[in-house]
Formats: structure tokens, C-alpha cells, sequence
């Protein structure tokens, strides 16, 4: 059995029900009802779970668990109090390590950010030899993010653990709650969200600030695979890892690719260069070499036309549409 925590969030959904597809045996734990509802219709054995609830650990199965993973966090795109960020990424991280470590469970896969990264500035791919280095408003989450992999290295060290630690990149995918999410429902949306509502509607797209930066983003789908290539990596297989496309694009790229693919009878939009206009401040590019040797995985959306267009399929079925309470005026079109 494959004990998926934190199944409930985006990733979480689309990885329970892709498991549970291949024949595999699938545990989800969560606590969002709506996503618990889907995750049933689906077929999903489902457990209603809180990671800091001493007494949920007591009502998990304990006897042929072939793996945990933790995809529980709490993120910095939402509105959150600083705390929260510590008791849900490090704390209730260090609580499932416990419950694996206490009935043998060797294989723990915790999903981390690249966010650690934040303020190296280069072209060349960054590797996982690079020291943590960040800045801005996001540094709580990044730092307590950092808290939860030095518990995986530990346990790694001292208990003989197989503990893989997965700096994703930013996840592009249907369903992506990749604006910024306050209380009250209030929205403020990411370029790829505004182009895509732009593009459905064939209305032109705006592209901010200097286009030669470029950013390296992953698919979800190219996700699902890294976290299901962790799983089945040979036994001894540990430490910290990069999940990236290791490709590079320009947010007038990524508006070339949206507005190819979610065209509709209203037209294919127009690109319009705002080089006035305050855009990114650095790019970046993730080294994806030891994952690749390790555990023989390789992205298979990192071109961004492919990516896109099955971005619009996923978008056509509403399958993973998003639970998260959002006002309607600030709804972007993409999450359906």
C-alpha cells in the first residue's frame, strides 16, 4: 500500500487517482470534504486525516505499506499566519516520519519547493549542491520547508530510512491554485492565468516586462512521474532531488503556447510586448541530472506546446477543477 498524506490539496488529487488507475493500492488522507468526496467518486480509498491529530495515526494500517508520501503543506499562496506554516510543514512532517519510523516503513517521499533557491540569480541549471539561499515574503514557508527536509536527511542518517526529499519547480496543470489566496476569497491571478482567460476568449495577450528572462516550470503530470519514480527507486535510494522540466521559457513563450492552444471560434489572440511594464525579476533553469540517473526519470511535457494542449484537455473535462472558495469576479477562466 502507497499511503498518499495531504491527498485532498492539487497534487495530492491528481497523484491518488493516477495510482489507484494503474492497479495500485492507494490510502489518501485528507481533510478538505469536497476533494474527499471527488477523490471517493473515484474510487479512492479515502481516510479523513490531520497530520498534527496525535490520535489519526492510531486509525492507519501499519502492515505492508510500501511507501508514505507526505504532499501535505501549507502554502504561501495563501493567506496563512506564520505558525501555520511551521506546524503543518515541520511539525506535522516530523509526527508521519515518527509513524513510519515506529512500524518500519523504510520508503518516505515528502514534496519540497524550489523556492529554496529564490535568490540565486544565474543562467546556468541550478543543482541540488546549491546552498539554500532566498528572499522576500515567502522566506517562513521556505524556512520551515527546509526544517521538514533536514528531519528526512536525519531520519535518513539515523534510522536507515529511505527518505526523498522532491524540490518541485512551479507546477503548471489544471486545477493549480498558482496566484495568491486570501481569507476572504480574494484572488490575484499568475500571467499564465491571465493569458489563458485572454486566449479563450481571443482577446489580445499582454506580455510585461523584458521577455529574455526565462523560468523553468513542470507539468503535472511530468510530477505524478517523479513522485511514482521515487516510489520504485531501488531500495537505499535517498537524499534531495530536483522535479523540473530543466528547460527554460520566456513569458512571451508561454503566451505563444497558451494562445495556440486555447484558441477558440472567436480566434487565435494577439501578442502584444509591454516592455514598460513591471514583469519578473530573475529567471531560472533546475539541474534534473540526478534524478534522471538515480531514478530514471525525464519529463515528458517540457516542450510547451505539448504541455498546453493537454493542459486544454484537462481543462475540457473539469475533472480536477479546484475546491478552493474563490470570489466569482476574481475566478480565473482556466480553473474551469
Amino acid at each position: 500500500m502507497i499511503i498518499i498524506a495531504g491527498a485532498t490539496g492539487y497534487i495530492g488529487k491528481y497523484l491518488s487517482v493516477e495510482l489507484k488507475n494503474k492497479g495500485r493500492d492507494v490510502l489518501a488522507l485528507g481533510r478538505n470534504p469536497q476533494s474527499a468526496a471527488f477523490l471517493r467518486s473515484q474510487g479512492v480509498p479515502f481516510l479523513e486525516f490531520d497530520l498534527l491529530n496525535d490520535a489519526d495515526y492510531d486509525k492507519l494500517p501499519t502492515k505492508n505499506i510500501e511507501a508514505i508520501v507526505n504532499l501535505a503543506v501549507c502554502l504561501p499562496e495563501h493567506e496563512a499566519p506564520l505558525e501555520a506554516f511551521f506546524n503543518v510543514n515541520m511539525t506535522g512532517n516530523y509526527k508521519l516520519l515518527e509513524f513510519a519510523r515506529k512500524n518500519g516503513i523504510k520508503r518516505f517521499i515528502m514534496a519540497s519547493s524550489h523556492k529554496v533557491y529564490w535568490d540565486i540569480s544565474r543562467k546556468e541549471p541550478i543543482t541540488e549542491n546549491d546552498l539554500p539561499c532566498f528572499i522576500g515574503p515567502h522566506s517562513p514557508y521556505i524556512i520551515s520547508k527546509l526544517a521538514a527536509e533536514n528531519f528526512l536527511q536525519w531520519y535518513s542518517k539515523d534510522y536507515g530510512m529511505d527518505c526523498i526529499v522532491l524540490r518541485l519547480t512551479g507546477v503548471h496543470g489544471y486545477g493549480a491554485l498558482m496566484g495568491y489566496l486570501e481569507n476572504d476569497g480574494s484572488y490575484t491571478r499568475t500571467a499564465i492565468e491571465v493569458f489563458i482567460g485572454r486566449a479563450v476568449n481571443g482577446e489580445p495577450i499582454e506580455v510585461w516586462g523584458d521577455t529574455s528572462i526565462k523560468r523553468d516550470h513542470v507539468y503535472i503530470k511530468d510530477v505524478l512521474g517523479a513522485i511514482e519514480a521515487a516510489i520504485d527507486a531501488p531500495a537505499g535510494t535517498k537524499g534531495i532531488y530536483n522535479v523540473a522540466s530543466g528547460v527554460a521559457h520566456s513569458q512571451l513563450e508561454d503566451a505563444e503556447a497558451v494562445a495556440k492552444a486555447f484558441a477558440t471560434d472567436k480566434g487565435v489572440s494577439k501578442i502584444v510586448l509591454r516592455p514598460d511594464k513591471p514583469s519578473l525579476r530573475r529567471g531560472y533553469v533546475y539541474s534534473i541530472e540526478k534524478i534522471k540517473k538515480n531514478m530514471g526519470w525525464t519529463p515528458k511535457y517540457a516542450d510547451l506546446n505539448v504541455l498546453f494542449a493537454d493542459y486544454r484537455k484537462e481543462w475540457e473535462k473539469h475533472l480536477y477543477k479546484s475546491h478552493h472558495f474563490i470570489k466569482p469576479e476574481d475566478r480565473p477562466v482556466s480553473f474551469g
